[in-house]
């Protein structure tokens, strides 16, 4: 079974559109003003449904196109941390998951689930509060065959021990979306260890002020072949075998 991570161009947000036959999971909807750059990439493909919408957490940069999506497309369940936020982007997509009579979940526990052949890992928040919202991010992983991939939303510190803590954490990564549009934390090595990735994809502005020093440090050591989606829409196709990066 063929399978396409496309990383959206939307600057320091993150929407990952993942096609699975003819089926379509999106991870995240960048800001709000990048609805139309996200309907555009999904109409071109023909694509009228979405079988999940995962949202990592509720930042503005993650959520912000989500109510846009929910109104336009058929969406078979959402996705969410188990927190509230008082946001106008929060408050558009709980009232648009309410016009729309769309399912969603909160999580405060692991999910797992498959479209078309490909497996998807939701890992949840261990605790009920977090002083930094960050840390309340649903981390994805994505399995098709032998190939694996990593959307770590943007997790910190205390979010990414957690996962570390989980089996998921034990396997290895084919591609990281890396956490926080660059941001760095030491355990982050740790992670790296086991995932030994040959890719990583890093969501950033051009002036990619919050890709800390450490971060590309850590990717050289490790020799990932390493995209930003500042520079373009970034492309992992996988075959369940082998994958391959492109990006115009």
């Amino acid at each position: 079974m063929q399978s396409d991570l496309t990383f959206l161009d939307t600057g320091k947000s993150d929407c990952i559109v993942i096609e699975a036959g003819e089926s379509v999971v999106v991870n995240d909807t960048a800001d709000a003003d990048d609805a139309a750059a996200i309907c555009t990439f999904l109409d071109e493909r023909g694509k009228t449904k979405i079988a999940y919408l995962i949202l990592s957490h509720f930042d503005k940069d993650h959520i912000g196109s989500a109510a846009d999506l929910l109104y336009r497309y058929e969406v078979g369940c959402v996705l969410m941390p188990d927190y509230e936020e008082d946001s106008d982007a929060y408050l558009s997509l709980m009232r648009a998951v309410e016009e729309t009579d769309t399912a969603y979940e909160r999580l405060q526990k692991d999910v797992s689930f498959s479209v078309a052949g490909v497996s998807f890992h939701v890992d949840a928040p261990h605790e009920s509060g977090y002083e930094n919202d960050n840390n309340y991010s649903l981390i994805t992983c994505v399995m098709n065959g032998e190939n694996r991939f990593l959307l770590m939303g943007d997790a910190k510190k205390i979010r990414t021990e957690e996962f570390l803590s989980s089996a998921a954490a034990k396997e290895r990564y084919d591609l990281i979306k890396m956490p926080h549009h660059g941001n760095y934390t030491k355990n982050l090595e740790t992670l790296f260890e086991t995932a030994k990735p040959r890719y990583a994809v890093l969501t950033a502005d051009p002036e990619r002020l919050r890709v800390e020093e450490e971060t590309v440090e850590l990717l050289d050591d490790y020799g990932c072949e390493t995209y930003y989606t500042d520079e373009g829409v970034v492309t992992a196709v996988s075959d369940g075998e082998s994958v391959s990066v492109s990006q115009p």
